[in-house]
């Protein structure tokens, strides 16, 4: 992959698929922000979403050794988990596009782990320090979100612990404008994200990214 591209493919897949994120999130990112009597609510943000964008990098970074080890352990490896990224991308463009809805069925699976780890939280609850919010963020970006495993899916395709855990962070700070503005310009960001125009391009270009994905080791080979 173009390393450059990827990175700015997962910033405006975050970028635009905050709208659900927002349906997940919204509620914490909301508390957070009223909570005045023991820190700034910007440095609960803050430090939220710092804790949620480390986990993300965590798990990335994790993911990116899964493929390098898939890939130096299996000849045909590399084929088949760029054909992965390529349908997955492809999928994340139909998502943009508003066309289907096929990423959330790993929500299902992800729900299940999420009932053990989520009662972690109980403990950083009432958020009264930056510590807390970090903390709080760290466990829920845990949270199951279809955008996240697919992103993280395609992290791991990459076969690059490096790589991987960048594109998860860059993932998880295209998200990051909506949330932070979530009492403030959400309405605004909503309509401009929604504009038709808007989402053919962006989804547009990411299924164009994931086609060439998946048909680039072919046109080499028989270039």
């Amino acid at each position: 992959m173009i390393e450059p591209l990827s990175f700015l493919t997962a910033f405006l897949l975050g970028l635009f698929g905050s709208i659900h994120c927002m349906g997940m999130c919204g509620g914490i990112v909301g508390a957070l922000s009223v909570n005045t009597q023991h820190a700034k609510p910007i440095t609960l943000q803050l430090s939220y979403h710092l804790g949620r964008i480390t986990t993300y990098g965590l798990i990335g970074l994790l993911a990116g050794f899964a493929g390098l080890w898939l890939s130096s352990s299996h000849d045909s490896a590399e084929l088949v988990l760029r054909t992965l990224s390529g349908v997955i991308l492809i999928l994340m463009g139909l998502y943009v596009l508003g066309s289907t809805n096929t990423l959330l069925w790993l929500e299902k699976g992800g729900a299940k782990l999420w009932k053990f780890i989520q009662p972690l939280s109980k403990h950083m609850l009432p958020v009264r320090s930056a510590k807390q919010a970090l903390g709080l963020g760290m466990i829920w970006g845990l949270l199951p979100c279809g955008l996240v495993y697919s992103t993280l899916s395609w992290a791991l395709v990459s076969a690059n612990p490096i790589h991987s855990a960048t594109l998860m962070m860059a993932f998880g700070l295209g998200n990051l404008p909506a949330l932070l503005s979530f009492a403030l310009f959400t309405a605004q960001l909503n309509k401009f994200k929604r504009h038709w125009l808007v989402r053919v391009i962006l989804g547009g270009s990411i299924m164009t990214f994931g086609a060439w994905t998946i048909l680039a080791p072919w046109l080499i080979k028989y270039a």
